[in-house]
């Protein structure tokens, strides 16, 4: 069968193009069609640099099962569902060990056939496969980031009366907002950058105290030591920025990935002596799809706060183009076939 399924490659270009599916599904798979995929930021960079070569692309998926192979796992065909970008095997030495948080060796979509998320239909893995009802594709296709973002507050260990600060008010760090304040977080700040308008506005809605920031946080000599914990969304450059804003005994989670080099500097006499932590989040496998999509549903995280963009995949480039060059007024753009 043939499908529709856009593919990047840098810089910033982008097409549809008719590519080529099996008409029976391999043993351990599902046929699934796509009814909604979210643009993520390493979309973004990968678009401004990192792929020599065509490649398909999208992973925050939402769809239906359209077919079954063998060994189907308890799924049927018409099955609302939502894809893991990664799985634990569950037979390895570290699964059972009980630390499946450390495995990625189940087999996942990205390599299963010819298309990804922004396509009509796509292969993947039984045991990536995550049921869902009760609420649009659109808002269930943020089970993925709204993970990341779970991941993240979850390696910061937010406790009770905790001061916290989300540095980068894009989908992942608005995302953290509710879910560090259903974590015990006594208050929560988010920083942004003047042109952050639309995003700044959505997390004050979200229960934040917003901060536009036009000068090096550091500068900000209110901020210095305030916080108990940080949540760094932003490229890993700005670490040594951040982490003057950590109280005694604070943590720093951060997910950034960045562009370029990945190398840091930052005095660690003061970090030894103030007792500070730096912890990478990084939620692969994808373990907490039940818990956000219980979030999605009940509107803990409300998704129309997070989703300021719909587009058709016929206007692939028009969606990535929005991300790039309107970030005063785009939060998160999903993409419906």
């Amino acid at each position: 069968m043939k499908t529709r399924s856009a593919y990047l490659r840098s810089p910033w270009q982008c097409e549809l193009r008719e590519v080529d599916l099996p008409d029976d599904v391999p043993d351990g798979y599902a046929l699934i069609r796509v009814e909604a995929c979210g643009i993520c930021g390493t979309d973004l960079s990968n678009a401004e640099s990192q792929l020599e070569d065509w490649q398909p692309f999208g992973h925050e998926i939402a769809g239906v099962i359209d077919k079954l192979g063998t060994h189907a796992g308890g799924l049927k065909i018409g099955d609302k569902v939502v894809l893991e970008s990664a799985s634990y095997c569950g037979k390895c030495e570290l699964c059972r060990s009980g630390r499946v948080d450390l495995c990625n060796k189940a087999p996942h979509f990205w390599n299963a056939g010819p298309s990804l998320g922004f396509s009509d239909y796509l292969l993947a893995p039984v045991c990536g496969i995550v049921p869902y009802e009760g609420m649009t594709p659109e808002t269930a296709c943020l089970a993925e980031p709204a993970g990341v973002a779970y991941d993240m507050v979850k390696t910061a260990e937010i406790e009770h009366g905790n001061r916290v600060c989300v540095i980068g008010p894009g989908p992942i760090g608005l995302m953290a907002i509710p879910i560090a304040l259903r974590s015990g977080a006594d208050q929560v700040v988010c920083i942004g950058r003047p042109g952050n308008r639309a995003r700044l506005e959505a997390a004050a809605k979200l229960g934040a105290e917003t901060l536009a920031a036009d000068r090096p946080w550091t500068e900000y000599e209110e901020l210095r030591g305030r916080f108990d914990r940080v949540l760094l969304t932003a490229p890993v450059q700005t670490i040594p920025e951040a982490i003057p804003l950590l109280a005694y005994g604070g943590i720093l989670s951060y997910i950034g990935i960045g562009t370029g080099s990945g190398m840091i500097r930052f005095d660690a006499n003061d970090f030894h002596y103030r007792k500070l932590q730096l912890r990478a989040s990084f939620a692969s496998p994808a373990l907490y799809y039940p818990i956000v999509l219980k979030m999605l549903k009940s509107g803990a995280i409300p998704a129309d706060t997070i989703i300021s963009h719909r587009l058709p995949l016929n206007e692939i480039g028009r969606a990535m183009k929005l991300c790039r060059e309107d970030k005063g007024e785009t939060v998160k753009v999903v993409v419906t076939p």
